[in-house]
């Protein structure tokens, strides 16, 4: 398990003083590489025989929001290879120590040069290592909620929030695709079209990424109120394929 503290920063924050989604993606991304890289299969390791880890689903529940200035404790760990995917877990904890946020992802491994998706058992075949990569299992060590498969339905009506957003140099990560924290502002911007202040707090985010999204895309955006129970669902498309989808519970 990783372990650390992290101090939440102006520029984590939205106009209302909540921390953005994107800003929770990257703390909870950069927990995850460091311990990757104390399992000995972190970024430095993998880059070099074009393999990295990616994100495929991501499951957030949220008690409070941080806020300026506080400062946090981030744990991750990972939970069981199944599936061909590598599911890593975590949560967040406040100065009482008391817990408020967790989450749970979905990972798969990726050949960055073919653009394939690889059986977690390339790791342990790749002959540049020295010894098989044994991932722990820590089941004992739980969260409340679940990396799901989100469903647009297909009866939503007109969405609420409509724009498109062109994938630009900022957006892209060294595995040329847009990195995964920068779809957490896609879902804000579709989320609070206008700078309404009374926007209630998230209490669940799902995000599935569904495909590659590349510099010079287009994206179209689209957000839609999800009916009784209060859920809000946003649809991302890039070039007639499908790229993403998340839901938020308020």
């Amino acid at each position: 398990m990783y372990e650390g503290k992290t101090r939440i920063t102006y520029y984590d924050l939205d106009f209302r003083g909540k921390v953005k989604l994107s800003a929770i993606l990257k703390m909870v991304h950069i927990a995850a590489d460091i311990n990757a890289n104390q399992l000995g299969i972190g970024f430095a390791t993998l880059y070099p025989l074009n393999m990295s880890f990616v994100i495929q689903r991501f499951g957030l529940k949220i008690t409070r929001m941080p806020v300026y200035d506080e400062n946090v404790t981030i744990r991750t760990w990972p939970a069981e290879v199944a599936r061909g995917t590598f599911i890593r877990k975590g949560d967040m904890y406040d100065m009482g120590g008391k817990k408020i946020m967790e989450w749970a992802s979905l990972w798969i491994l990726f050949d960055i040069a073919s653009r394939k998706i690889l059986k977690p058992s390339a790791l342990v075949s790749c002959g540049s290592l020295s010894t098989p990569i044994v991932i722990p299992s820590m089941t004992d060590v739980g969260v409340d909620v679940e990396p799901e498969k989100v469903v647009i339905p297909t009866t939503l009506g007109m969405p609420f929030s409509q724009h498109i957003h062109t994938v630009r140099y900022s957006d892209v990560d060294t595995n040329m695709h847009m990195n995964n924290s920068v779809y957490g502002d896609l879902i804000g911007n579709a989320a609070f079209p206008d700078s309404c202040l009374e926007y209630p707090d998230w209490k669940e985010v799902q995000i599935n990424y569904l495909g590659e999204t590349r510099l010079g895309e287009e994206i179209n955006i689209t957000a839609h109120k999800g009916g009784d129970d209060n859920v809000i669902l946003g649809e991302i498309s890039s070039t007639g394929r499908p790229s993403f989808a998340a839901s938020v519970r308020v």
